[in-house]
């Protein structure tokens, strides 16, 4: 048992250390400011901005307006704005009405037709700003920003969102669109750049194509100065939900800007992406070493029969009483986290909180529910990314040396897809972080569970996970239908509920192209269908059982 306990304190103290060298090391303040800004619609609307300015380019400074995705955040266009500011342009990160920390809209107003009109609403506030930082009100100080270096980027609804705003704002001198296809022409907007991943989901590059052969029908198009510049930009280590990430991708962009801006091209190398692997790792090592060293101060000696009943109060068994102490001090440093407005640390505590309450409560299962856990995330993520591997594979079929960019492909996108849900995470249960923590309801509601009953949460989470995996192994006959058990009816009503969830966190991507009809089925096919089928098939294969077993 020691052995086994100093091999995992070691591998967590492992993942820590690096991690915090990577993240120590490639600092994203470096030679950057930032500041947070709520620019108001109107008297009760505000929009959440996040500003990024590099400290040794003087005023007044080239900027871009960065716009996200549907069902994401301004913190999934942090990394390219970081990245700008490293090179000289500032950039200005904001959450559309309707997402993130920005006011809240109606489930009426988010149909596609609705957000097309209110994104771009916002994005011209977000332009009405720098605009008004680029005049001076003081002659003896400089404007913050060139008003005749102003650009906009977004990715997929953003995207969309960039380009119809570049045709109607001609001081716009740098359009970038990353993972859309949509409508220009040879002369509007202002230097197109248009940027996809080969394993895009949503909008294959064959869609990029058709777009340019209409914005650059001669094919050579590279006059910044009167604005008909075009490039489109296929990247073979990306798909649609990591291009905001793709260090290719980032790396065009920045130089297609400068040169947009009139600016002299500097390369520097890339900090965002390590800064990544190191916040994971960190994130990793903090969980698995804090979960270990409460393990050890519990001891590991499994809990008795009589030690199990943890339903029914608080007892004077020493175990029991260990787990309320534990989670009443994970309780109390939520709540510093709360006062003191420390977001990141309060979403860490509250996953220490939930997963060390789970090993107190289940001492003798946490290396095997560890294993079982790994091998199911694993089987997610593989039938995930089967639908851009099967989008990828007419292009790499066609460009066969696109194969020796796969395993960079792989890896990059396990890292960042982690980093992405990580940040959608975040802004699921904090309401707001920048200016204050306020934790979402459904938040607050799983950390009373855990207070009155510790463990609660992912103890559920595994009877649930465990009852799935159960039915969807029973063989397929048709003899019992009908004949539901009270208690299955009610696990059935839970995972529709999650399923009814699911559907509204992708209503965004599926409804982008519910308009173009077999298109649309298309992409619920890949999006959803493919891997639920994929995952359910392996699930019940016999080889699947048998390494489950070993994991046990």
């Amino acid at each position: 048992m020691n052995q086994r306990y100093y091999r995992n304190l070691g591998l967590s103290l492992f993942l820590f250390c690096v991690g915090v060298l990577l993240w120590t090391g490639f600092q994203l303040t470096f030679g950057i400011e930032s500041k947070s800004v709520a620019i108001p619609i109107n008297a009760k609307q505000n929009l959440i901005t996040r500003i990024y300015t590099p400290k040794t380019t003087p005023k007044p400074q080239p900027v871009m307006i960065l716009c996200h995705g549907v069902n994401a955040s301004k913190e999934s266009m942090t990394p390219l704005a970081i990245e700008l500011a490293r090179h000289g342009i500032a950039a200005i990160a904001f959450d559309f009405g309707g997402y993130g920390e920005s006011y809240s809209l109606g489930m009426q107003n988010k149909s596609i037709n609705s957000l097309e009109t209110s994104t771009v609403a916002d994005a011209k506030a977000i332009l009405d700003f720098v605009r008004s930082r680029s005049v001076s009100e003081d002659v003896s100080h400089s404007s913050q920003f060139d008003s005749k270096r102003i650009g906009i980027a977004g990715h997929s609804m953003g995207g969309t969102t960039a380009l119809k705003l570049a045709q109607l704002e001609s001081q716009l001198q740098a359009t970038v669109v990353l993972s859309i296809s949509g409508f220009a022409t040879p002369t509007i907007p202002n230097n197109l750049f248009l940027g996809v991943g080969l394993y895009e989901q949503l909008n294959p590059p064959s869609e990029l194509r058709q777009m340019w052969q209409t914005v650059c029908p001669d094919g050579i198009c590279n006059n910044f100065q009167n604005g008909t510049a075009r490039q489109l930009v296929i990247s073979e280590t990306t798909d649609h939900f990591t291009a905001p990430y793709d260090p290719k991708l980032i790396r065009q962009v920045i130089r297609w800007t400068q040169q947009a801006f009139d600016l002299p091209l500097q390369e520097k190398p890339l900090i965002v992406p390590w800064f990544i692997v190191g916040g994971i790792g960190t994130v990793s090592g903090s969980i698995v070493g804090g979960v270990w060293l409460v393990l050890r101060w519990q001891n590991s000696k499994p809990l008795s029969l009589q030690e199990r009943g943890l339903e029914r109060g608080l007892s004077s068994r020493p175990k029991v009483r260990i787990r309320y102490s534990v989670t009443g001090v994970w309780g109390i440093i939520l709540l510093i986290g709360w006062i003191a407005g420390t977001s990141n640390l309060f979403v860490l505590c509250s996953l220490l909180q939930l997963v060390s309450n789970y090993g107190l409560r289940h001492p003798g299962k946490i290396n095997q529910a560890v294993r079982i856990s790994g091998l199911y995330v694993g089987l997610g993520l593989a039938a995930f990314c089967l639908s851009g591997l099967l989008r990828g594979a007419v292009e790499l079929w066609h460009h066969p040396l696109s194969w020796l960019k796969l395993p960079q492909f792989l890896l990059q996108w396990i890292i960042f897809i982690f980093y992405n849900y990580g940040i959608a995470m975040k802004v699921a249960v904090l309401d707001a972080y920048t200016f204050k923590l306020q934790p979402s309801w459904f938040f607050l509601l799983i950390i009373g569970c855990e207070l009155i009953q510790p463990g609660i949460i992912l103890t559920g989470v595994e009877k649930v996970g465990v009852w799935l995996i159960q039915w969807l192994r029973r063989p397929l006959t048709v003899t019992g239908l009908g004949k539901v058990s009270g208690k299955e009816a009610g696990l059935i009503g839970i995972l529709v509920v999650l399923l009814i969830v699911l559907l509204d966190q992708r209503r965004g991507d599926i409804g982008q192209v519910a308009s173009q009809g077999i298109a649309a089925l298309e992409v619920f096919g890949l999006l959803l269908v493919l891997p639920i089928g994929v995952g359910i098939g392996i699930v019940r294969s016999r080889w699947f059982q048998r390494l489950e077993h070993r994991l046990t």
